[in-house]
């Protein structure tokens, strides 16, 4: 259960690790608010076609009315889990007609290391909602070249680990039809997403 102790860790520590992530792409200054509901992408559908380990998601479709997809790794040592962490916070502050419109996903920027399962359980540790996914190389290449979103492979000398992976950190809003309606960057505070959530999925 060491990611249950990570989260309690966060909780503890005021978030202070959070301090010291680098944004890493020229569009995700830390100061940037919310983007507009304006249609901003669009992704191909076929890419999102990757089947969880539990079967919970295939790919997007009209069973859901909005996707938040953040991209991240299962070895990420403090942003990752601070952000599914703020995730699972604002997922809890949402109305249950929201949740039941609303689909969340972790997509693995290490697919090397994250196979279908071990991301699946690092995400359900976050919250039950949360839905872990594993692209191959192709898919996670596409994907992330269509939504700006930036990673790295780097490597760890003298390291277990071997490498780690830098990416920036942002919450992607899609519609079923791979549309890209608003991202909001990394927060310590629900309070944006949930606010997200609530002007893309009104009551």
């Amino acid at each position: 259960m060491k990611y249950l102790a990570w989260i309690a860790l966060i909780i503890v520590s005021g978030l202070a690790g959070v301090m010291s992530f680098q944004w890493f792409s020229a569009d995700s200054s830390p100061k940037q608010a919310a983007v507009s509901n304006k249609v901003i992408a669009t992704v191909p559908t076929n890419l999102f076609k990757i089947t969880s380990s539990d079967g919970r998601f295939t790919e997007l479709n009209n069973d859901k009315q909005l996707y938040i997809a953040y991209f991240g790794f299962t070895h990420c040592p403090d942003v990752c889990p601070t952000s599914l962490a703020v995730l699972s916070a604002a997922l809890q502050g949402i109305s249950e007609p929201q949740r039941q419109q609303l689909q969340s996903l972790f997509v693995s920027v290490d697919p090397k290391r994250d196979d279908p399962e071990t991301v699946s359980t690092y995400a359900g540790y976050f919250h039950p909602d949360i839905v872990g996914l594993s692209p191959q190389e192709g898919q996670l290449l596409g994907l992330t070249q269509s939504l700006g979103v930036y990673y790295k492979y780097v490597d760890i000398p003298d390291s277990q680990l071997e490498y780690s992976v830098d990416h920036n950190s942002f919450f992607y809003f899609l519609n079923a039809q791979g549309e890209l309606l608003a991202k909001v960057p990394h927060t310590i505070d629900p309070e944006p997403l949930v606010t997200k959530i609530q002007q893309l999925l009104p009551q």
